[in-house]
């Protein structure tokens, strides 16, 4: 294998490469030094973190570094003092939260994952289920995947299918670590499967692998799914080199980085020895110059849909934290499990035809209203909330709240905000309708017995949704 640190950081990496699809470039000597600079995570529009490891008195010691945009180049980083250990690594640093996961390794080149919340004094080594003895664990991503937060993490422990494997455990609403579980024999082979990284937007699990070592180095490969239940993996031809290449982190839909020895990655005296970091950025969709009242009122009412019980499911709350573009997320991923469950034409053609075209039509419209509220006129939307009938008439009702306030969630989100300021200053008024099942098809299932019915057929997947029936200019 090509350049890789046995003790687990994989430091093992620009020339602009251009393909039809993707833009790649080598980011600046701010950044890229001689030593291995790697694990790029985009924390917001203006803050990042990376590894960057040296040889120190004969060992390499890799340290966690902070850097800043200004003026469109990401500038030197600054050391970010995490402990006594020997070197700190790969950091997982979710957005819009207060804590970091991290790798740590000793001086005697143990290997162990870290957590740190920044309101807490300290820093703690996670439990026996991610920190088994006697195996190596390292490189922590923490994602979300349906409204469950999940660790992955890679480790060489027993039970694996050889090398080092990708694992990962569920955290529960407490912040306990469940059993690790193997991501399975889609994604782990005898080789070392490593750098896992989780992609929200289009539900595929990034990862990088040696399988093809004598081909070409190390590769990044991806696969749709979840947890352990995978489709065919693929090499992610685009993002791979002759090189080594790995560690891709997304910072958005369309963008994000990665490390590779690729050149022309800064070396001392070997060329090609050290990994460096390049941003890649995917071609964005052109969007329409203008849309029109009429194309917007052909698309209503605009059906959005939820799975069963979401979001934040067995709550009385009437509100979430949750944005409707998580809830859909979340239950598009869940397709398989209900074509595996309920085995129906019409309920696969469902996830395609009905919940990924609405939300579609969703951005679409919220695009209209942005352009109209720039242009001086006032927008009123009058938003319905349902349920399917398998809870109780009340509980439904305050379900539907949560439903409608997941999309106004989103909608003060929208294009960083861009519509925020109208909801505050009254230019944008949500009339909320909470209807709960008052309104649901009697056919529907209200059986919690029968699930397949109740939760899995079509007619109940119809019911659990919300709908913007009515936009109005109020001039």
């Amino acid at each position: 294998m090509s350049k890789i640190f046995v003790n687990t950081f994989l430091v093992l990496i620009p020339f602009l490469s251009f393909s039809q699809d993707l833009e790649i470039k080598h980011l600046t000597e701010q950044i890229n030094t001689i030593g291995s600079e790697f694990n790029f995570i985009q924390k917001d529009k203006n803050t990042a973190y990376y590894s960057s490891s040296t040889l120190e008195d004969g060992k390499y010691q890799t340290l966690i570094f902070k850097s800043e945009l200004k003026k469109g180049e990401w500038q030197k980083g600054k050391y970010i003092h995490l402990g006594n250990a020997y070197s700190y690594s790969n950091i997982s640093y979710p957005k819009e939260k207060n804590y970091i996961y991290y790798s740590v390794i000793d001086k005697f080149g143990n290997s162990k994952i870290a957590f740190r919340d920044y309101k807490k004094p300290v820093a703690e080594i996670l439990n026996n289920n991610i920190n088994l003895s006697n195996s190596t664990n390292t490189q922590p991503h923490k994602t979300t995947y349906d409204n469950k937060d999940i660790l992955y993490f890679v480790s060489d422990r027993k039970g694996g299918f050889g090398g080092l494997d990708i694992w990962f455990c569920i955290i529960d609403k407490f912040g306990n670590f469940g059993e690790a579980i193997n991501a399975g024999a889609r994604i782990n082979t005898e080789y070392n499967e490593i750098t896992p990284f989780f992609n929200i937007w289009t539900g595929e699990l990034f990862f990088s692998s040696d399988r093809n070592e004598k081909e070409s180095g190390i590769d990044i490969f991806k696969a749709t799914g979840n947890l352990n239940l995978w489709n065919k993996v693929e090499r992610a031809h685009e993002l791979c080199s002759s090189k080594d290449d790995l560690y891709l982190s997304f910072y958005n839909q369309y963008s994000g980085y990665m490390s590779s020895n690729r050149s022309p990655s800064v070396h001392l005296d070997e060329e090609n020895c050290c990994n460096d970091i390049f941003s890649f950025q995917y071609p964005v969709p052109k969007e329409e110059t203008s849309i029109n009242i009429d194309t917007i009122k052909k698309n209503l009412p605009i059906s959005l849909y939820f799975h069963n019980d979401e979001p934040n499911p067995r709550s009385l709350q009437t509100n979430t934290n949750l944005t409707y573009k998580e809830c859909y997320i979340s239950y598009y991923l869940l397709k398989e499990k209900y074509i595996k469950i309920n085995s129906n034409i019409e309920v696969e053609e469902f996830f395609e035809l009905t919940l990924k075209k609405n939300y579609n039509n969703l951005n679409s419209t919220l695009k209209y209203i942005l352009q109209n509220l720039k242009d001086g006129n006032n927008m009123e939307l009058h938003i319905k909330g349902f349920a399917s009938p398998l809870s109780d008439k009340d509980y439904n009702i305050n379900l539907s709240k949560r439903r409608i306030a997941s999309l106004i969630n989103l909608i003060n989100n929208y294009k960083n905000g861009a519509l925020k300021e109208y909801l505050y200053n009254g230019g944008l008024k949500i009339i909320e309708l909470p209807l709960g099942e008052n309104r649901s098809d009697k056919r529907v299932s209200d059986n919690p017995n029968d699930r397949k019915s109740s939760v899995y057929s079509k007619n109940a997947m119809l019911e659990r949704k919300i709908e913007i029936v009515e936009i109005l200019e109020l001039k």
